[in-house]
């Protein structure tokens, strides 16, 4: 994954702090994708609760929406993200859930998503907020594919075009190598099914779109 996007010089890592209160705020989500916090939460949720066999959050950011669920799962999970100052962040979240320290079953690790440092396999993979992000979807799905384990399944999410408002935004986002790619939800049902790991189901809400890829 390229740096621009994921690493410590990227506008989300120099701003880690900043942009958790700002993906925290109902107004912001409102405003500009229609969207809700909770909504994230209800999807990270689902994967969440999912199974009880290992779990993988990738481009895990601040653990905004994640970090209380997280902290109330039994599940043995690993948050990944490849900027320092976003785990940093995260870890602090998980704290204040947990009320000390994170929970032993949790490890924090700062490193490429689809370069594990082992052969560890996941019943679970989510990524919240992931695919505008990357230029090579198929390369995405791929590598996360190949950590799931059998009949696992991959809960990604993605921002998608949307109102003329949340066009507008992307397009500036783009424009400042602040995401990847502008996508419809078509396009990530396309390039999903493409991926041939599994069935595919994507929905939306206002400009959020919630691709799972069941093995």
């Amino acid at each position: 994954m390229s740096e621009n996007f994921f690493g410590d010089r990227g506008f989300y890592a120099r701003r880690a702090r900043a942009y958790d209160a700002m993906l925290g705020s109902p107004t912001y989500n409102r405003v500009f994708w229609g969207t809700r916090p909770d909504q994230y939460a209800a999807f990270a949720a689902r994967a969440i609760g999912s199974g009880d066999g290992p779990l993988l959050e990738v481009a895990v950011g601040t653990a905004r929406a994640t970090a209380l669920l997280h902290v109330a799962s039994r599940r043995p999970t690993t948050l990944v993200d490849l900027s320092a100052p976003m785990l940093e962040v995260a870890g602090d979240s998980i704290r204040r859930a947990a009320g000390g320290e994170v929970p032993g079953r949790i490890t924090l690790e700062c490193r490429d998503m689809l370069s594990p440092t082992d052969g560890r396999r996941f019943e679970t993979v989510l990524g919240l907020g992931l695919l505008h992000l990357v230029p090579d979807l198929g390369k995405v799905f791929a590598g996360l594919g190949a950590q799931l384990r059998d009949h696992g399944t991959l809960y990604l999410a993605s921002l998608v075009r949307g109102s003329a408002r949340s066009n507008a935004y992307l397009k500036l986002l783009k424009s400042h190598g602040d995401i990847a790619e502008i996508r419809t939800p078509g396009e990530l049902y396309e390039s999903a099914l493409d991926a041939g790991i599994g069935n595919v189901s994507v929905s939306h809400e206002g400009a959020m779109a919630y691709v799972v890829i069941s093995r």
